[in-house]
């Protein structure tokens, strides 16, 4: 009786494991079946693009047909003046020409300068590299206090002394050509005054050194001085090859009698003596290599760690004043570009001054009275200043009949103008803002005094007006990555990781790289956002 109920258990367990068998066989093909026939719906990138959304700014401007052009020379040099009164004058003609010698005076000096901090970040560079090299040495072992260690700074700023060579000095003669082959307290510079704006410039050869007598007597006149090496010892037919300027309003004196490398900037701790190699000789300089190697100076770990820290200060402080003199020179240059002054509205002469007797009184030396077309006068932020140009087109929409007008920036105010730039009232306040003008060429429906709203698009975004920004919606993010569900072969979808930029309104975002308009995406959301679905073109 007990073997029927076993045996009639073991058949109904494999009846039910047939049974979830077919049961799980017929739910897997099931599944299967709805993966394979189930689609998706996507649409070409080309549909979904926004368009670019670039930062526009917006101000308020207004017409002014009685526009009238007025250059002031303030202590500017009239070289040249190209108009007289009642001469007819268009956009983007010379009026006049300023005498640059004085900007060219400065950007040379300029140049001088920049490449003396160049040298002096080189040799700074130099001596961090010395001092990594050192291995410190035990603190109970360290012979000479850091107070009494020589520095290694060779910075134009701090002139260490050095002891005097005992070696007989070689005589040399002072003067290659017109080039020195050293500088004392007699030698005469080619030009300059001694002033930062106007130092002595001297002509030197690559072996050239200046004596420290000259040196201390450019601490006592708190004078500047420029050694300039320049190849071929030609200042007319060379270039320069590097400068040392001096300024003896910040530097200590120096010993004397040293000696200081116009090249290296660097005391020369030995005269070089032609004398022939003997044994004596070279007994004594083996004897000057080892004293010279006993005064290397030594540091403490701490000591070493505090040294490289005010190198690596000392370098960057550099580097600040390499970029303000680049900042200057590159100002310098604009300000020697601008050299001619060009008409800026069409229109008449009505004023033209004497360039032998500009005026004193604070008027205009050349004024131009608007002709045909109108112009617009606007405002823009100091911070977006180097974002507008002249040449620019603008679109200005006008309040009173709601027409948009095509306007050119002709002419952009060196100088802030007053209140808050006309943005609406949110005008930053802590901020310059600037008038510009622009042209309009059509104006009609326009009159004198008409309000307008400007919209203006800064020219580092004007080359990216083939950005792509599509619907945040379609793109997901994994583990800090973006992708995209891409129809790809057989037009089954696919996992695309793309390259993300910038975020507008919340709601759009731009699409870097990874993504073509002509790709075809699906919303990533949903039962049919998988790898592997059958993708089809929407509809509408």
């Amino acid at each position: 009786m007990k073997k029927k109920k076993i045996k009639k258990a073991i058949i109904l367990l494999v009846v039910l494991a047939v049974i979830g068998g077919v049961a799980a066989g017929g739910l897997f093909a099931y599944k299967n079946y709805r993966s394979e026939n189930m689609q998706a719906e996507v649409r070409a990138v080309s549909s979904l693009n926004w368009g670019y959304w670039g930062d526009n700014m917006t101000s308020v401007g207004y017409v002014a047909n009685d526009y009238v052009q007025s250059v002031y020379t303030d202590d500017k040099t009239v070289a040249e003046l190209k108009v007289s009164e009642g001469d007819s004058v268009s956009i983007g003609d010379v009026l006049l020409v300023y005498d640059t010698t004085d900007v060219q005076l400065q950007i040379e000096m300029e140049q001088l300068e920049l490449q003396g901090i160049e040298n002096d970040i080189k040799l700074a560079e130099r001596d961090l590299e010395k001092l990594k090299k050192i291995t410190p040495v035990s603190s109970t072992t360290s012979n000479q206090p850091a107070s009494s260690k020589p520095s290694t700074s060779t910075n134009k700023t701090t002139v260490q002394k050095k002891k005097p060579s005992s070696v007989v000095v070689m005589q040399v003669q002072k003067k290659d050509g017109d080039a020195y082959n050293y500088i004392d307290k007699t030698a005469k510079p080619y030009e300059g005054k001694g002033t930062p704006d106007k130092p002595y410039r001297f002509l030197c050869t690559p072996e050239c050194y200046v004596t420290g007598e000259y040196l201390n007597l450019l601490v006592k006149k708190e004078q500047v001085a420029a050694f300039e090496i320049w190849s071929g010892n030609s200042l007319s037919e060379g270039t320069l090859i590097s400068c040392w300027t001096v300024n003896g309003g910040e530097k200590s004196a120096v010993d004397k009698d040293s000696k200081w490398a116009v090249a290296t900037q660097e005391q020369l701790e030995e005269d070089v003596v032609l004398e022939e190699e003997t044994e004596e000789t070279t007994e004594k300089k083996d004897t000057q290599t080892t004293e010279k190697e006993s005064d290397e100076p030594t540091y403490t770990a701490d000591e070493l760690r505090k040294e490289i820290a005010e190198k690596e200060n000392e370098i960057k402080k550099l580097n600040v004043d390499k970029k303000k003199s680049d900042i200057e020179l590159q100002k310098l240059k604009k300000e020697q570009e601008s050299a001619s002054v060009l008409a800026t509205i069409n229109g008449v002469i009505k004023t033209a001054g004497d360039p032998e007797n500009p005026p004193m009184d604070g008027s205009a030396f050349v004024e131009v009275t608007g002709a045909e077309g109108m112009y617009i006068e606007g405002t823009i932020s100091e911070l977006m200043l180097d974002q507008i140009e002249v040449g620019q087109e603008i679109s200005a929409n006008s309040w009173t009949n709601g027409q948009v007008y095509m306007a050119t920036i002709t002419e952009i105010s060196e100088y802030p103008s007053e209140g808050n730039g006309g943005y609406y009232g949110e005008g930053n306040p802590n901020v310059s803002y600037y008038t510009f003008l622009a042209y309009i060429d059509n104006p009609e429906g326009l009159n004198n005094g008409d309000y307008l709203e400007l919209s203006i698009t800064p020219t580092a975004n004007q080359e990216e007006t083939n950005s792509l920004f599509i619907d945040k919606a379609y793109v997901r993010e994994e583990n800090g990555r973006y992708y995209v569900l891409k129809a790809g072969a057989e037009d089954r979808l696919e996992k695309h990781y793309i390259q993300t930029g910038r975020t507008v309104y919340g709601s759009a975002i731009e699409i870097k790289s990874g993504l073509a308009e002509t790709d075809r995406i699906a919303f990533p959301y949903g039962k049919t956002a998988k790898e592997g679905i059958k993708a089809v073109d929407a509809e509408n």
